[in-house]
């Protein structure tokens, strides 16, 4: 279990790491309406997804009530959380941005445990504390302080709680026995329909035709859809599926500094020393929140038990 544990934690490592990359293609790309890349980089990832709607095509028929969930995994996590981040940043500073966002552990952990039952102990409030004040550091150190920024910073904590409440409502849908690959594929397209939806609301579909993208963009945006949005969705709900919301929330708080890092390889933002210090916190907050609050014959029963429903 143990030896397992340790490649589910390197994998979401390498997840909140491919979405720190992910932050750095989108800057990128921001000489196109916000509105206008989520949409396209979601349909890419709702592209690359589809092959599993076919492989779990026997696996379809759910009641009403999973429906209702999968739709809303896509409207919160995927199509509100993507629009309010767009409206978001506009209105309040990139620092502001990051360190609401960094919020999300604490949000998930607190709502997790108030309608998932999922326990909270001191080591998983240690971590989750102490993630966040690297996350803080970070902020800080590359804008140079806070400022409150009402609407904005208000747009963009409605942004996280909407990702927080994919989260969970993913986790419902696991307890409920929908297959997570499933309710990857299935969530992403709802979220593709939703984004577009409100698109081509702003834009007629003329005007995005029109926009001028070159080849490398292109490239950019579907890298960003396959690996980011896909692959990386693929990962995230697995880790919700194993260790829950709270615990899988954690390691969000490493994304900051991967973002820092490829922001300084890519498009030569500079690296201080005090990152290091803000490294360590955020690696021993994971570690301290992403520990089991169960017993270890509890959590291979409930481990067992899941897997044969899943089966």
């Amino acid at each position: 279990m143990k030896n397992n544990e340790r490649l589910l934690f390197l994998m979401l490592a390498g997840v909140v790491t491919l979405w720190g990359l992910n932050v750095v293609m989108v800057k990128y790309l921001t000489t196109f309406p916000p509105l206008y890349v989520a949409a396209i980089r979601m349909t890419v990832g709702g592209i690359c997804l589809s092959p599993l709607i076919f492989l779990y095509r026997k696996s379809l028929r759910f009641s009403k009530t999973d429906w209702f969930l999968l739709a809303g995994v896509g409207a919160s996590s995927i199509a509100l959380h993507q629009i309010t981040l767009a409206a978001g940043v506009q209105y309040t500073t990139a620092g502001n941005a990051s360190l609401i966002l960094g919020l999300n552990p604490l949000a998930t952990a607190l709502l997790a445990m108030l309608f998932l039952g999922e326990g909270m102990s001191l080591k998983k409030g240690l971590g989750i504390g102490m993630g966040f004040a690297g996350v803080l550091i970070v902020v800080i150190s590359q804008h140079g302080g806070l400022h409150m920024n009402g609407w904005g910073d208000a747009i963009m904590f409605f942004s996280m709680l909407m990702y927080v409440t994919g989260g969970l409502l993913i986790r419902k849908l696991v307890v409920r026995g929908v297959p997570v690959l499933l309710i990857t594929a299935l969530s992403q397209m709802f979220g593709v329909i939703f984004l577009w939806g409100v698109a081509l609301t702003v834009q007629p579909a003329s005007y995005y035709l029109s926009l001028d993208v070159s080849s490398f963009q292109w490239l950019v945006i579907f890298a960003s859809g396959a690996l980011s949005t896909a692959l990386g969705s693929i990962g995230w709900n697995y880790g919700i599926r194993q260790l829950g919301a709270s615990r899988t929330a954690v390691f969000l708080n490493g994304m900051p500094m991967a973002s820092l890092v490829f922001a300084a390889i890519f498009l030569g933002e500079s690296l201080q020393l005090v990152h290091l210090l803000a490294l360590c916190m955020i690696v021993g907050g994971v570690y301290l929140g992403s520990r089991s609050l169960v017993r270890p014959k509890a959590a291979h029963a409930a481990a067992t038990s899941d897997i044969t429903t899943k089966a």
